[in-house]
């Protein structure tokens, strides 16, 4: 018992601290679901779409014209993987999506009090949201979960976003509100969720390329998040095609956070199916590395 006690409050502490760091818990939640819109730094308030748009503004679930089927994976720190997988419909006059993301930490190694191994134990967060999109508005919940050797916080959320196409103007505004909820509680302490409020245009600058701009606020971490992306897309006749991404991201004034940086990306189309890689800042500790498949049926 006495082993167990000190694995958890071990892990527990890391927690701690990390969520001190940035204010808050269940930072999961902020990593990119989608290597499109990592390699343009993440500016996706008014370029996602399709059932990717559910983790970044769910008013683009809207323009889906047929059923899509994504999935994601990163590799993260410390061996533990970053994976999304969502599927989206049309139904009637609006679209539906339920999606899954899940870190997950494999085995960790739990220590005694002389120091000694004492078994390993495992370690993951979840969310699994259920988004629509309807016309120039969207909405999604999420049941949040994290799970640490057995012991378990629980959360709910809502995202809520819109999207407006200017009349005469190749442009497109978004805006939207994230991870909009209760606090998420580890034994007797209690985290706020990273709270977020996002706003950005994306500009058609020439017939297959756009330009992405995006400021994101992070409420209860007290940051602003700056998001400049570019995407140019090539297709042929044969339905195959090939883009190219990349952006430039900054947390707050400086160049301190892991966060800022160049982001880089490329995409290849072919039978109805999407892949996409990107490489973005993610860390502190170095940059992370993406791969996303999307299939419309």
């Amino acid at each position: 018992m006495k082993k167990n006690t000190f694995k958890i409050f071990s892990l527990l502490l890391l927690v701690s601290t990390a969520a001190n760091a940035a204010q808050t818990g269940a930072q999961f939640l902020t990593i990119d679901t989608d290597a499109r819109l990592s390699g343009m730094a993440s500016a996706g308030a008014a370029s996602a779409l399709g059932v990717n748009a559910l983790s970044y503004n769910p008013a683009g679930l809207a323009g889906m014209t047929g059923p899509e089927a994504a999935f994601s994976h990163s590799q993260w720190l410390m061996d533990s993987t970053h994976d999304f997988i969502g599927f989206g419909m049309p139904i009637k006059k609006m679209a539906m999506a339920l999606g899954v993301t899940r870190l997950s930490n494999g085995k960790l190694e739990g220590r005694a009090d002389d120091g000694t191994a004492s078994g390993g134990y495992s370690a993951y967060d979840q969310a699994v949201s259920l988004g629509f999109g309807f016309k120039k508005v969207g909405g999604a919940v999420k049941y949040i979960q994290s799970s640490i050797a057995g012991v378990r916080a629980e959360a709910f959320a809502v995202d809520l976003g819109a999207k407006q196409k200017l009349n005469r103007l190749p442009v497109t505004l978004g805006i939207g509100v994230q991870n909009l909820g209760t606090g998420i509680k580890y034994l007797s302490q209690r985290d706020n969720l990273p709270l977020s409020v996002n706003a950005g245009f994306t500009f058609a600058v020439l017939p297959g390329m756009g330009l992405s701009l995006d400021v994101k606020r992070l409420v209860y971490d007290r940051q602003t998040v700056f998001s400049a992306g570019t995407e140019y897309a090539l297709m042929t006749g044969d339905n195959l095609g090939f883009a190219l991404r990349g952006g430039y991201g900054l947390t707050g004034l400086t160049q301190g956070s892991g966060k800022s940086g160049l982001s880089a990306g490329a995409g290849i189309m072919a039978l109805g199916a999407q892949l996409d890689y990107a490489v973005s800042p993610e860390t502190v500790l170095g940059s992370v590395q993406r791969i996303t498949l999307k299939k419309k049926f």
